[in-house]
């Protein structure tokens, strides 16, 4: 990508104008076990069921299936009694 921009001159000109300064400071801080711990809390998860919920299929899927695993449980439950 750097051989790219190298290439088209008028670009180079303009990003040579700009200086780009990182903080090193602030990354060489290291952190605490609790700073980590809430960055982990606030880092983006994706939900697993965000595919099922988008389709009809998977919408009525996850309202039956509760449905049928609690009346799996109680008749297996009412086996187990006997």
């Amino acid at each position: 990508m750097k051989e790219e921009i190298n290439k088209d001159e008028e670009l180079a000109k303009w990003l040579a104008h700009y200086e780009v300064t990182v903080p090193t400071k602030k990354l060489a801080m290291k952190q605490t076990s609790y700073q980590r711990f809430i960055r982990y809390l606030g880092s983006p998860a994706k939900d697993p069921l965000e595919n099922l919920a988008d389709s009809t299929q998977g919408f009525h899927f996850l309202k039956l299936f509760p449905l049928a695993a609690g009346l799996f449980l109680a008749i297996l439950q009412g086996i187990m009694m006997f």
